[in-house]
């Protein structure tokens, strides 16, 4: 069975360059239904799993718009997939497809069949997969991925918004502060700045992509499987990697670099450098602490209950 389908010479032209969409049949592997699921999250090492939630309006304003972590304990991968399909929670299996066999068989295939129809010298590599299971409530902050993404979603009704790659939506700064891991993704957003993005409506079955960087925030309508799909490819190394050095340049030496204004010289000399301070661990202590701040109660409203904050340990 085929994975992707429907792909036109047209998306071919497109991919990298435009949002586009495709076609998928994912859920007719059986892997994502709950059961399936619920198996799964028993057997998926603690570290790679995130529950999170988004305060209500009114609530740890400091964290206005951010995902928040939530301490699941030894919850059981039922009472996860209930949590996702009734409280007020997103959870993010990391490296779901790079860690279950039958999974991992899946995510091979997906990656072969994109090669095979988007071009074999895309220069993909450290693909990884991971499978979101979110709430009714749930949505996902205005942000921008460092990574090249592919959202493949599954189950449910997503609405998406794709923001154009401009420093209006996107200045170097924020994107610097996420490379450095300053900022976890999340990027300033004002609810004027959807005048001017792109709206998908996902019902299931659809796997949407966009170039590299560009911003973009989602909305579920009701509770939804989805999966991700995160890699690397020269250039975004290469983007990523000057976007490091004037991350530290603007915080080291209070500089104000322009990536966009940037010569190709300059580019390839900052990206290289910024390439060998990141292996080196030179932003290491811009790092951002993941704080928890909820536990995961079964009896609660929503599935969450408040704690006193203290920093993520497992």
């Amino acid at each position: 069975m085929e994975l992707i389908n429907n792909w036109t010479d047209e998306n071919r032209a497109d991919y990298g360059k435009k949002v586009m969409a495709v076609q998928h049949s994912l859920k007719a592997t059986g892997l994502f239904e709950d059961d399936a699921l619920a198996a799964m999250l028993d057997r998926h090492p603690k570290h790679l799993l995130d529950v999170l939630a988004l305060p209500s309006d009114g609530q740890f304003q400091e964290y206005k718009d951010q995902h928040l972590t939530v301490d699941f304990g030894d919850a059981s991968g039922k009472t996860l997939v209930a949590a996702a399909k009734s409280g007020d929670i997103w959870i993010n299996v990391r490296e779901a497809m790079n860690t279950h066999p039958e999974y991992i068989e899946v995510l091979d295939q997906l990656h072969d069949e994109l090669e095979e129809r988007a071009g074999k010298n895309k220069g993909r590599r450290n693909c990884r997969g991971g499978i979101l299971l979110s709430s009714p409530t749930a949505r996902t902050p205005y942000h921008s991925d460092p990574t090249i993404t592919h959202l493949w979603h599954i189950s449910g009704h997503k609405r998406v918004w794709v923001y154009p790659l401009t420093q209006e939506f996107l200045p170097d700064e924020a994107f610097e502060s996420i490379v450095i891991g300053e900022m976890n993704e999340d990027v300033p957003y004002q609810p004027a700045m959807d005048e001017d993005a792109g709206v998908y409506d996902l019902y299931g079955g659809e796997m949407v992509s966009w170039p590299h960087r560009s911003p973009h925030r989602v909305e579920n309508q009701n509770y939804c499987v989805s999966m991700v799909m995160e890699f690397s490819t020269p250039q975004s190394a290469f983007i990523n990697g000057g976007m490091m050095t004037n991350g530290l340049l603007r915080r080291h030496f209070g500089m104000n670099p322009s990536w966009e204004n940037a010569s190709q010289f300059e580019r390839v000399i900052k990206s290289a450098t910024g390439r060998i301070l990141g292996k080196l661990g030179a932003h290491r202590s811009y790092k951002r602490k993941d704080m928890v701040l909820f536990k995961l109660d079964e009896t609660a409203p929503g599935f969450i209950q408040s704690v006193t904050p203290y920093e993520r340990a497992f």
